[in-house]
């Protein structure tokens, strides 16, 4: 595993301009780019440590903050902060990232891919469909139907499906009380009924954020442990093959 070095970097959306996170291999070289989403709580330490495992593996990893500098430190917290977000401004921020990524090196062709846990995760059903620049997508336990539908959350992820440019893959826990196994079983039908490339993988035991080591409530170190070489097998083949 390569070495990786990070720092905070901003970068333009729009008329906004938005912090982020930065993590890459510390080798010189032309690396394909991934999006790292957020959870509610906003860019804490389990997204940054995402970014530098995969800035070792050999990739150019961007988390941009969707919550400018506000961070949840409870569950309303939490939840007023993902309310308050549009999904409009979530897409608009990750457009940005990936155009940043390749201002980097000097590789505007690079190959791209995009992760996501919990809220960012339900993003990724909509960027998978809105980057056409996009050659893979993870989805980690994102919620594929919203809990209701509002003027910042207008559509469900599982009614943009058909729309999916590129391969992804959803991964899911089976204890996942927020997540109904049905849900998950409706992305799987609806992906393969339009003919698209994917893999859905679901965790006995596990509940939702069960990949997040720093919630020893809700951490599954054996489902982490299976699941995480999921997720860099499937970029490998698709961003490096």
């Amino acid at each position: 595993m390569a070495e990786s070095y990070s720092y905070s970097v901003q970068l333009q959306s729009g008329s906004r301009t938005l912090n982020a996170y930065l993590a890459r291999p510390l080798a010189e070289g032309s690396y394909p780019g991934i999006v790292v989403g957020h959870e509610w709580a906003g860019l804490v330490d389990h997204p940054k440590t995402v970014a530098i495992r995969l800035a070792r593996e050999g990739y150019l990893v961007l988390v941009v903050d969707l919550f400018d500098g506000k961070r949840g430190r409870t569950m309303d917290e939490c939840k007023a902060l993902s309310e308050g977000l549009s999904d409009s401004e979530a897409m608009a921020g990750y457009r940005a990232g990936l155009d940043y990524l390749k201002t980097l090196d000097s590789a505007p062709q690079k190959r791209l891919g995009a992760i996501g846990f919990c809220m960012s995760g339900r993003h990724m059903y909509f960027l998978a469909g809105r980057a056409a620049d996009l050659s893979a997508v993870v989805v980690f336990y994102g919620r594929p139907m919203n809990n209701r539908i509002s003027e910042k959350q207008p559509v469900h992820p599982v009614d943009v499906l058909s729309q999916v440019r590129c391969p992804l893959l959803g991964i899911y826990g089976e204890a996942d009380v927020s997540i109904p196994a049905e849900q998950v079983a409706r992305v799987g039908e609806t992906l393969t009924k339009h003919g698209k490339a994917f893999e859905v993988h679901t965790y006995p035991g596990a509940q939702h954020a069960f990949g997040n080591d720093t919630n020893p409530e809700r951490y599954h170190p054996q489902a982490w442990a299976d699941a995480w070489p999921k997720a860099t097998a499937f970029f490998k083949k698709y961003l490096k093959g």
